[in-house]
């Protein structure tokens, strides 16, 4: 289904719906609340954008680093949503997997950009590739969704290479939504890790398929690494498939458990669950 079908946009706007009855009753101190306040207490610079309000340009500021930054203040900060989007080879096999990734990233910034919060789409494979520039407002959701419909699965994957390009460029700390299969030979403890000290909240969003989770029984059988192009004969007999049964749960409780022990949010994701109520896992847990 693209994401500028019809029915596709209903289905965010039933989300958002979902959603606003989700924080209707948070307290004032709630992370994702959308009010501003107008305390007079500082709290941080962030970059000025096209559209914001100049009254509030820090012009003391821009004399000593030439470039144009906003004051902000303790109940004004907006919140900053990077959407990491996997789009390496492997989420493209089968290709239900990036469909799913797409959608996941979709509802996120659909919610974000209707509560006023600025979202960005940082795809990666092997490398970070071309992020779109951050965009705030209902009115841009046409221009997110396009950015994620021409999404296309291609190479290897590198996570760590990713992040450190993502974090090169200085982005203000905010909301990390890494959507990805982590099917990555250098692992992901490390940039998630990276992320964490650079005051990014990370939230990981694990995209996975049924038949990569519980093959079917196909006696000898030729399998391709969908990244580097290897074959490897195989024969899919029930006890090499309870060995590989092992590992994947050995892996699947790796990450959950990394995540648990950092405090960050973990959904798993199934090419075959309806990605309304992924999101809607992760928004009651926020």
């Amino acid at each position: 289904m693209s994401l500028l079908d019809p029915t596709f946009l209903r289905r965010l706007a039933n989300l958002r719906l979902l959603a606003k009855r989700r924080f209707a009753g948070a307290s004032a101190g709630a992370r994702r609340s959308t009010r501003r306040g107008s305390s007079a207490e500082f709290a941080d610079h962030r970059p000025y954008y096209p559209g914001d309000d100049v009254r509030r340009i820090d012009w003391n500021a821009y004399a000593r680093l030439e470039e144009l930054v906003l004051r902000l203040f303790v109940a004004e900060e907006d919140l900053s949503l990077y959407l990491l989007v996997d789009t390496s080879a492997s989420l493209g096999e089968p290709a239900q997997k990036l469909e799913v990734a797409k959608h996941l990233a979709a509802g996120l910034g659909y919610v974000a950009l209707t509560g006023s919060d600025r979202v960005s789409v940082w795809p990666f494979g092997d490398r970070l590739r071309t992020p779109t520039a951050p965009v705030r407002g209902r009115k841009r959701v046409g221009a997110l969704l396009r950015a994620l419909d021409g999404l296309e699965a291609t190479g290897e994957t590198d996570l760590a290479r990713s992040v450190d390009e993502l974090l090169a460029r200085r982005p203000r700390p905010g909301l990390v939504a890494v959507v990805s299969d982590f099917l990555d030979p250098a692992g992901y403890a490390r940039p998630i890790d990276r992320l964490i000290s650079e005051r990014h909240e990370p939230v990981l969003f694990h995209v996975v398929h049924p038949e990569e989770l519980d093959p079917t029984p196909g006696g000898d059988l030729v399998l391709v690494d969908a990244e580097r192009g290897h074959e490897l004969e195989v024969t899919l007999d029930e006890r090499s498939l309870r060995a590989y049964r092992a590992r994947v749960r050995a892996f699947l409780e790796e990450l959950a458990g990394y995540a648990k022990k950092r405090g960050l949010f973990y959904g798993r994701v199934s090419t075959e669950t309806d990605f309304e109520e992924a999101l809607l896992r992760y928004l009651r847990a926020a």
